[in-house]
């Protein structure tokens, strides 16, 4: 899942100048390449798992990495910004399928252990945040933007090798369900009936439009409207360490308190950080470094609650754990893409959108939350 970082981050200082050299008019429109690649992303979620509950996980997680490569070296060849969006699309659906890494981790936990996993394996993952936009900076600095293309392709290639020899098949083969559509409706009718699932489910949705939100602004909040030009990845690069580090401690308590109270919390703790910036940002006193403070502190606790939602969400659903995968990828996915687009077009010059649209996400993800912890759990 770290290649869908990668492909998201390390193009963000490239957004202006890939707009001028598609000719775009619209002040917004290159940021329709991270909105693209994200929807691309949620259709590949939703159609691959039920295929990854009958035929196992390597097989699709190796062809999404092969179209995401071509994809990759194509790409910097386009002379308009359609052809731009269609390729982003692909890489989109490619590492899409890397979604099914959470199927292979409900294949071996469920509940507060699968959250440690997860928590764990969030300290890789988030890492990347902090080199990819200074990879991007750097490559623009001495090449085009055409050569971050070429670097996302390079770094598919090392992948796509490392799975082929590395990647185990976890799925056993008495597990596996039949792949048709009776199969599949059957898997989605027990999803749909857990309450549990629902709730934490769309609450991971809604905290992911925030973040896809703060991803697509970075740029021009960093950068314009605080003035950073160039210098906005170090601030990204600050705020992603912290959060790599948060990510290994909430592995920690969540062994000690279990997840579903770490999820509460943490999710807690972000809507009122989140409530802090507004406040500051409506009064007037809003510094950078003030800014930077509380949102690095924001996307700690996001990091806890991510870690937690997504395992909580699959707790009862072991039996069909591709297609439940697969299902809230899309749907959290897609879900997800409208709302940070919405944030990501709203861009007025100003923080303002990107912290109204923390706040009031938040808070739908926090009631979410209540709303599922009233469902009896089977994990």
């Amino acid at each position: 899942m770290g290649l869908s970082s990668i492909a998201l981050d390390i193009m963000l200082a490239a957004l202006p100048d890939i707009g001028r050299a598609m000719r775009s008019t619209a002040p917004n429109l290159a940021q329709l390449t991270v909105g693209i690649f994200l929807a691309g992303a949620s259709v590949s979620a939703f159609l691959i798992g039920p295929v990854a509950d009958a035929y196992g996980r390597r097989l699709p997680i190796l062809a999404g990495l092969t179209l995401f490569v071509v994809a990759s070296l194509i790409a910097p060849f386009m002379q308009s910004m359609e052809m731009m969006l269609s390729l982003r699309l692909m890489q989109g659906i490619g590492v899409g399928t890397t979604r099914l890494s959470q199927a292979m981790l409900r294949d071996h936990y469920s509940g507060s252990e699968m959250a440690e996993a997860m928590s764990l394996s969030l300290m890789a993952f988030l890492i990347l945040p902090v080199l990819a936009p200074l990879i991007g900076q750097g490559i623009l600095m001495v090449a085009g933007w055409q050569a971050i293309f070429l670097t996302m392709a390079s770094l598919g290639l090392a992948v796509l090798v490392w799975a082929w020899c590395r990647l185990p098949e976890t799925l056993a083969t008495e597990n596996r369900r039949s792949l048709n559509f009776r199969s599949i409706w059957t898997g989605l009718a027990i999803i749909a009936q857990d309450r549990n699932a629902i709730g934490y489910g769309l609450a991971a949705m809604f905290l992911l439009g925030a973040l896809y939100g703060f991803i697509a602004t970075a740029q021009p909040v960093y950068g314009e409207a605080f003035g950073l030009g160039g210098f906005f990845a170090f601030a990204m690069a600050a705020t992603a360490i912290v959060q790599s580090g948060s990510a290994f401690v909430c592995s920690v308590v969540i062994r000690r308190f279990g997840a579903p109270v770490i999820g509460l919390i943490a999710l807690s703790a972000y809507v009122g950080i989140a409530a802090v910036l507004v406040l500051m940002f409506t009064l007037g006193i809003l510094p950078f470094w003030i800014f930077l403070v509380l949102i690095t502190a924001m996307m700690a606790m996001f990091t806890w609650a991510d870690a937690t939602l997504g395992a909580l969400s699959m707790t009862n659903l072991g039996q069909v754990a591709g297609t439940a995968a697969s299902a809230f990828g899309a749907v959290q996915a897609f879900g997800a893409t409208l709302l940070g687009s919405l944030i990501g077009q709203s861009y007025d010059g100003t923080p303002g959108t990107l912290i109204w649209g923390s706040l009031i996400l938040g808070i739908l993800s926090l009631l979410a939350i209540l709303w599922a912890r009233r469902a009896p759990s089977s994990g």
